[in-house]
Formats: structure tokens, sequence, C-alpha cells
């Protein structure tokens, strides 16, 4: 896939850290612009979810479970409620399979005396890891590393038991079998280190993606049409190529997109999800 370097002056510099995002992340990114969501968002308080950490040797791994029922949050398509002043990295919003159909999903089985595991081994030693439990006990993980976030879905026996697992990634919906494996392999982004990583590398659809944040931002602060190109194209081009119907259109179309996303459709088009947002609490 073709990519390329965009011009980031102030105050787009800001927003240099939505390149690597995965597709589950812009769509959090869409959301947490969503005036209603916040709404919903501001009737949560943090004592609606229980932290600690795990008691591991050589893991430092936070543990989230829900005290309350988050029908809010699963209208929307989350499994608890997320902060949504926290950007797609640092929120922890985890996506429920219904919303999120081709999440990464790995199954445990108890781990044989001897017996290693190889995505734990190599797990831990590249991520930061979150383990959230929902209100129904299903498990998930947020793995975080090179700038990247990795939602995983666990199956199978409990990660909280005292007794070792072992995890293998899983494949169980074959007619949605090139997706999962496309969402496999950008979970795999999270490991390693990435000498270009300070050089943020955009294609078509990210740039447009991160052009559309840009838009509703600027039309949270009472921004035109106009200012909003001014913005994303410079103040020269503006002046020379408004009156271009093109650009006019171009800025019209990406406005209304961006909206689109973010009051609904990052369901479908970002997440995958055959449901709407109504359908989603039920």
């Amino acid at each position: 896939m073709k990519t390329y370097e965009l011009k980031t002056d102030e105050p787009l510099k800001k927003y240099n850290y939505l390149w690597r995002m995965s597709r589950d992340r812009w769509a959090w990114e869409y959301l947490r612009r969503n005036k209603d969501f916040r709404k919903d968002a501001a009737l949560h308080s943090s004592d609606d979810i229980s932290v600690m950490t795990a008691p591991c040797r050589n893991a430092n791994i936070r543990l989230l479970r829900s005290r309350v029922p988050q029908k809010l949050a699963a209208r929307w398509g989350l499994v608890f409620m997320p902060d949504p002043s926290l950007n797609g990295i640092d929120a922890d919003a985890v996506w429920l399979k219904t919303a999120f159909p081709d999440q990464v999903e790995v199954n445990c089985t108890p781990r044989a005396e001897g017996q290693t595991c190889d995505i734990w081994d190599r797990t831990v030693p590249h991520s930061k890891i979150t383990h959230v439990t929902d209100r129904a006990q299903r498990e998930f993980l947020l793995l975080r590393g090179n700038g990247c976030v990795a939602q995983v879905r666990c199956t199978g026996q409990t990660l909280l038991s005292l007794e070792p697992v072992r995890m293998k990634l899983q494949i169980s919906d074959m007619e949605a079998y090139e997706r999962k494996l496309k969402a496999q392999k950008d979970a795999m982004r999270i490991y390693g280190n990435d000498p270009g990583i300070e050089i943020p590398l955009w294609t078509k659809r990210t740039q447009m993606l991160r052009d559309g944040l840009i838009a509703l931002d600027c039309l949270d602060l009472g921004m035109t049409h106009r200012e909003i190109a001014v913005v994303l194209y410079g103040k020269a081009a503006v002046d020379a190529e408004w009156r271009n119907t093109s650009m006019k259109s171009t800025t019209r179309y990406l406005v209304n997109k961006a909206k689109a996303l973010r009051d609904g459709g990052y369901l479908v088009e970002l997440l995958g999800s055959h449901l709407g947002p109504n359908v989603l609490a039920a």
C-alpha cells in the first residue's frame, strides 16, 4: 500500500499520533467527538470501573472490571464507558463483538508443565497490557506498543486463574476469514521497535480519516468550510482555488463524511458491524 508524508505545521502536528491507528481506534476517535455520546459518558463516574494491578512477577498488567451495568456504553458498541477526553491510544475503549466482529480472538487452554506460550512470551516484553472483564464475565485484552493499540477477545479458560494458560490465535468465522486475518496482521504491529515511528506515513484512507477529525474539531470551534480548508490546505491555496468548485465540493464532502462517521457511521464503515447503535444495546 502506497504511503507518503504530509506537511504537518502547527496546529496539524498534534494529529500525528493517528497515523498508526487500526480501524477500531479510528472509530473511537470519531465517536468521542459525538456530543450525544459525551453526554452519556458524563453520566458515568470513574468509580464505576474497578482498577487493579495483576500480581504478575514479570508483567505490569492493569485489571479493569465494571462495577455497574453498562447499558449506555453498549448502546454505542462499547463494553464500558471510556473517558472521551482520552485519545485512541490512551483510552480504554473496548468494543463488543456485535460492534466489532472482526476483532482478534485467542483461545486459552491450560498450559502443561514445561510448556511455553509464544503469544504471552512475545507480548509481555513489548506491550503494556490491560485486561478487561465485562458484566457477562467475557474477557478482553488491550495491548499497547510501538505507537499502536490492539484489542483481543479471549475465549476458553479464564486468564485470571491461578494456573498458567496457553493462548492460540483463532478465526471462528470462515466467511470473514480475509478480514479477520487482516485484523491479526494489524495487531502484530505492536511488536518490536520501528526506527521510522517518528515520521508519520499516511495512506489515502488514513489521510481522509485524519482530515475528517480535523474538520470536526474546526466545526466545534465555529469555523466555516472555507476556514477549514485554510487549516487543511493553507491560505495561499484557498485564496487561489476557493472559487473553483472542486475545492468547495471536496471540503463539503469531507465535512459531511466526517459527520456521518461521528454520528453512527463508525459502526459499519470502521468496525464492520451490521447493527445500528439502538440495536447494539438490546
